[in-house]
This record gives C-alpha cells, structure tokens and sequence, in this order.
C-alpha cells in the first residue's frame, strides 16, 4: 500500500510504474529521485540539509 500511496502523490501511474520496474524499460525514474527532484523546488530552510 505504501507504493500505491506514494506513487499515488507524485501523480505517477502505480500500475505503469510497476510495468517499467518489471520490465526494466527505465522510462520511469525511480521515487527517490522524483522525490528528490520534487523536493529541490521547496525551501525547507536549516531543517533539512541534503547529502
């Protein structure tokens, strides 16, 4: 359910991402660095400092 939910907030298809890791096309970049992309539009200020 965590996949479902996540994908889910990133507005990324659960069952096309599923199909691209399954079938390792790559079309898909993986949740961390669509998470890390996303988050480098937001200023999270000293809270949060990334490697």
């Amino acid at each position: 359910m965590s996949l479902v939910a996540t994908t889910r907030k990133l507005e990324i298809s659960f069952f096309e991402y599923i199909r691209d890791r399954i079938s390792q096309i790559g079309h898909i970049p993986s949740l961390g660095a669509i998470i890390r992309e996303k988050s480098s539009f937001n200023s999270f200020g000293c809270s949060w400092i990334p490697e």
